[in-house]
């Protein structure tokens, strides 16, 4: 009989990390980072932080990490009390999209376990390795892509990638068959961004499949959730406005692999004849994931609508310095900005003391800190200060990348399983008054399916 093992996502946001065994099979799904577990004991930007020359043994410490063995690689295990086995004890573990919360820990996994994700998931975390000199796994690792409509064999198990709707480009859930039925694992989704069709056919699939679990996530399953559900054209549409009425600068704020709010701010740009200018990080962002066809994305260095901003440093870092001749400066921007829209994110604030601007408005479009980066949520007053000081107007404009609990609710009763497991919310008990038996567990423990 299939059971599952929840080490992460249980009465938390993110840091998934849910074991599925049958039989000598097991696979987890998501290997990420708890941040609310972690700040329990940890305060983040390094001020008090898990020693990483020690590997895991901080992680163990505090229950942070599953102390498994075979999981991990030598490496991580070295300061620890768990020994190290040379062949791993699980088959695979399986990624949804790209965010923090859902990948952070595959670098301390054993190298002999395959790590399957997107096609688009690996460009991206790519990027970012490159571009931030954070790592996502290690060299001898063995990385295994998939696209939508892809099965794979994994053990006793067949799994299913159906795409998703998310804040991040390929994102994914999966449908997985076991010798008992079918589990069906939402990843995170939303129904209200550009493309809610992709979340449709997850849900559509799901129900075909009639299964006898749902791991579904619940962000914004809450008793007081203040949030409109916003969608993302609406973000445009009122973005569109703020640009059209800005006399001087408009700065956007996003989350740096949001590209559904990139779009939006694109297409904003085109619409009111700005320009919009992007970071050397976007920009090869969006350059690493041009090859993807279907995501349809803008050579930031050719289209007429986008500039790439340049920060001086004393010194560049080798992928940057073959891009500087194609960038413009703050004096650019300062000399330009009525005509522009400038993404600039809360940690490079200080390039407006270069920019000077001359009165504007800030569409601030994040809202979420658990979505994908704990400190680029800027504090309120810090932000306030900031905008005061340059005469810039603030907007608050945000869809979420995760379902709204009338969504999340709507899901459940259409895909009808016979268990529902809320993960990644902090109010699991909310998920009965959808109707189906909802299983409240706690973290480690384990439940037959």
């Amino acid at each position: 009989m299939p059971s599952l093992t929840f080490y992460g996502g249980i009465n938390e946001i993110g840091g998934n990390k849910i074991l599925l065994e049958q039989q000598k099979s097991r696979i987890f799904l998501d290997f990420g980072q708890s941040f609310s577990l972690l700040d329990d004991y940890f305060v983040p930007e390094g001020f008090l932080s898990p020693r990483e020359r020690f590997g895991l043994k901080d992680y163990f410490e505090f229950g942070l990490m599953p102390k498994l063995a075979g999981l991990y690689n030598k490496e991580a295990l070295t300061a620890t009390d768990l020994p190290h086995k040379n062949e791993p004890s699980f088959d695979a573990v399986l990624i949804t999209h790209a965010h923090n919360d859902h990948v952070a820990h595959l670098k301390y996994l054993h190298p002999g376990i395959p790590v399957y994700m997107g096609e688009a998931t690996k460009k991206i975390l790519e990027s970012t390795a490159e571009t931030t000199r954070q790592s996502f796994w290690r060299e001898e690792s063995d990385i295994r892509t998939f696209r939508t409509g892809q099965k794979l064999s994994i053990g006793e198990f067949e799994v299913e990638p159906v795409h998703v709707d998310h804040s991040v480009p390929g994102a994914y859930g999966f449908i997985i068959e076991t010798k008992e039925g079918s589990i069906a694992y939402s990843g995170d989704l939303r129904a209200h961004g550009h493309r809610p069709d992709l979340t449709e056919d997850f849900v559509q699939r799901a129900v075909a499949s009639e299964p006898k679990a749902l791991i579904m996530e619940g962000t914004r399953v809450a008793l007081n959730e203040m949030r409109k559900n916003h969608t993302e054209p609406f973000v445009q549409e009122e973005s569109q406005k703020v640009a059209h009425d800005t006399k001087g600068l408009v700065m956007a704020m996003r989350y740096p692999k949001d590209l559904d709010r990139f779009r939006t701010f694109y297409s904003v740009a085109k619409e009111t004849g700005r320009t919009l200018v992007i970071s050397l990080k976007t920009a090869h962002l969006l350059q690493t994931l041009r090859s993807d066809e279907k995501l349809g994305l803008p050579d930031p260095f050719s289209d007429k609508h986008i500039k790439v901003y340049e920060r001086k440093l004393r010194n560049y870092p080798a992928w940057q310095k073959p891009l500087l001749e194609k960038c413009v400066d703050a004096s650019f921007v300062h000399e330009h900005q009525k005509d522009l829209i400038f993404e600039l994110d809360f940690y490079y604030f200080g390039e407006l003391v270069d920019v000077q601007p001359a009165g504007g408005a800030c569409i601030h479009s994040m809202s979420e800190p658990f979505e994908e980066d704990p400190m680029s949520q800027v504090g309120d007053e810090v932000l306030k200060n900031w905008l005061a000081h340059y005469n810039l107007a603030h907007h608050q404009l945000h869809a979420s990348g995760h379902a709204s609990r009338q969504e999340i609710m709507q899901m459940i009763g259409s895909v009808n399983p016979r268990q529902v497991f809320p993960v990644h919310t902090h109010a699991p008990e909310l998920f009965k008054e959808g109707g189906k038996p909802t299983a409240l567990l706690k973290k480690n423990e384990k439940c037959a399916i």
